[in-house]
Formats: structure tokens, sequence, C-alpha cells
């Protein structure tokens, strides 16, 4: 059964807001490689070969403003803690002090760091969420830089106390950029600056690989609600999940390819990293209520110094 087939079957996709945004369903197999797609201009179909997967693999279009403003949107139904991330984050900062937002989304964090009285600059790619933290820091009357970058073209010299990534974002991250995000980011810490880090522990869901079909219900990559096709890879030596989701909008029938790679970095590696920055590991948590880290821990925290 061709995919074309199986969309026009489809029951009207549910805007449903929530943590889940896909039901999935069962489908004819087919081959792991191939899939057949047809269009409005291709009427013989599109044939699209997915190449082996490798284990670091980005493709989601952060400049897409309609693209970032949808992820956005389903991220913030996640259940975010802000405020305590917040008051971990305030925990290290003295009156007045230099803040970088890496990866700063939408701006809770600098929004509320700067309400405390502090100097904030925010740094993210995504269009959608660039825009948003700037309409919210004008209207809340707070001077906060946003700057639309990606965070491995940081370029300063001597200039915050801290400077915070956290929400897992270390992850999607390839080794020689975590190094480069590293090393710029000791770079912009004056002497005994502090950078902290967070990222997550991988559930044994992460470390499986297998194929699935799920029908979204909020929209999410496409203008409307799609029919996905999901393989998820677990590369056991680089501790890496690869999700590939072929999607396909249910209304326009077009088919597009997205891809997004997530590691788990241990301690070691990290501590490596920073130690060729010029940054030492201080503290560690398992949680922002400043809770031991244990094997256990699903939150790793990690509180890197500057010591030049």
């Amino acid at each position: 059964m061709e995919i074309v087939q199986i969309l026009n079957k489809l029951p009207t996709a549910d805007y449903s807001p929530g943590p889940i945004i896909y039901t999935e369903f069962q489908l004819p197999p087919i081959d792991r490689h191939i899939m057949k797609v047809k269009d409005k201009k291709e009427s013989d179909g599109l044939d699209l070969l997915l190449e082996k997967p490798t284990p670091f693999e980005m493709s989601l279009p952060w400049s897409d403003n309609q693209f970032s403003k949808r992820f956005f949107e389903v991220v913030n139904y996640w259940g975010i803690p802000t405020e305590k991330e917040v008051d971990f984050i305030a925990g290290y900062l003295n009156p007045n002090s230099r803040v970088l937002d890496l990866a700063c989304g939408g701006g809770r964090h600098a929004l509320a760091l700067a309400q405390m009285g502090h100097q904030v600059t925010g740094i993210e790619i995504g269009q959608y969420p660039f825009e948003l933290a700037k309409v919210r820091a004008q209207k809340a009357a707070l001077d906060i830089d946003f700057i639309k970058e990606d965070i491995l073209n940081l370029e300063y010299d001597n200039v915050f106390d801290l400077a915070f990534l956290i929400c897992g974002q270390i992850g999607h991250s390839n080794p020689q950029e975590v190094q480069t995000i590293f090393k710029k980011t000791a770079r912009a810490l004056v002497g005994g600056g502090i950078f902290i880090v967070h990222g997550w522990k991988f559930t044994n869901e992460d470390k499986a690989s297998y194929v699935q079909w799920y029908s979204e219900k909020k929209a999410l990559y496409k203008e409307n609600p799609s029919i996905v096709h999901r393989e998820q890879y677990y590369f056991e030596k680089e501790n890496v999940k690869l999700i590939r989701d072929f999607a396909v909008d249910t209304v326009t029938r077009e088919g597009q390819m997205f891809s997004v790679s997530e590691k788990e970095y241990s301690a070691g590696e990290l501590v490596a990293f920073a130690q060729k920055a010029g940054l030492k590991l201080v503290e560690s948590f398992g949680s922002y209520d400043r809770k031991p880290l244990t094997d256990r821990s699903e939150s790793r925290i990690f509180i890197f110094k500057s010591t030049s």
C-alpha cells in the first residue's frame, strides 16, 4: 500500500497539545531504507534513499521561523522547572553579575536573571524564540542583549562572570563541537568565572533501536500534522541516540527528512573537555535541588570554574 493511499484513510488529525504529540498505529512493513512518496510534482512517486546512518546527524531547520515556532511551542508543553533552574543559577552569582545564557530559547532564564538585576546576554539560533525573547524583554522593560547566533560562533574575551548551557543542550553537539563550546565559553569568562552544564542520563528507551510509524496530533515538522516514519538508532560505542524522521504533511503530502542526534556525555568526558579549555570541575549534582550525583540520577549538572 502506498503512503498516499494510507494518508487518505487517516482520520482528521487531533490538535491536542501536550507532552505526547503523536499516536502510534500499524502500517504494512516497508523496506527499511527505501520509501516511495507520491507528491503533487511527481505523479510517479518520489524515491527517497536513506543513506547509512552515522552517530552525529542534525538537520532541523532552525532558520525557518514557522518550524522554530512549532518546535518551541511543543517543547514548552513539557513542564520545564524554570524557577528551580533560575534559583540554582542565581546561587553562583554576586549582585549585578554578567551572565551568558547559551541556547536561551524564549528567554525564560535570561528574563528572570535580568529581573534580579544581572546583566544578561542570550544566544539563540532559532528565529522564532529569538524574536519572542526580544519582545518579552521589551514588554518587561528589561535591557537584555539577545543575539541570534549559533553558540559555536561565540567570540567574547574575558566578559562574563557566569555562563550556562542547560536542559540537555550539550548532548546535541558532537565531541568536536563540545570542545569548541568549552573553549569559547572559557575564553568568554573572567578569571574564576563559572560554567554550568546540564545533561541527561539515557533511559532504556533512549538506548533502543527501532522503526515505527506515528501520526502527529500537533503539527511539528510541517505546516499541517504529519504521518511520520521514524527510525531510531543507538550507537553503543559512542553512546549516541540518532532519530531520523521522514514526515509527510497530511494535507500537502510533501515529504521531508529530519534528523537529530543526542549523546550522553559522561563526567569523565566533560572534565576532559574542560581541562583542555582551562576549566576545572568544582561541583556536580543530580538535580536542581542539589541532590548528589549518582549513577541513577536522571539529571547530570556540572559546575566548572575558570582557572585563568
